[in-house]
């Protein structure tokens, strides 16, 4: 399992991207970079499926973890900042709720 440390750039209104670094091995190495969108449009769709914040927040984690799953082909867990990109995209998308 891969040790993984997320660090997110400058949040915008509606996306943030964050840049994916493996640190198993003691040394960081950049891996990729993901974006996240939280537009009003993406926040209606999980609202139509009667989604609750807590679980569109869910969403957001597992769709965070599955994408970083993808691209470094291996299981993950993150030793840092997971909780605060999750703070991020909470105080952007409870406007919509």
């Amino acid at each position: 399992m891969r040790k993984i440390k997320l660090m997110p750039d400058t949040p915008f209104s509606t996306n943030c991207d964050i840049s994916v670094y493996d640190i198993t091995d003691g040394s960081e190495k950049k891996r990729c970079k993901i974006k996240i969108e939280y537009a009003e449009f993406d926040i209606d769709q999980m609202k139509k499926k009667g989604d609750t914040k807590e679980e569109v927040l869910q969403n957001y984690k597992s769709l965070i973890y599955d994408t970083v799953k993808y691209y470094i082909k291996d299981d993950w867990e993150c030793v840092d900042n997971y909780d605060s990109i999750l703070k991020i995209i909470d105080e952007k998308i409870c406007k919509y709720f």
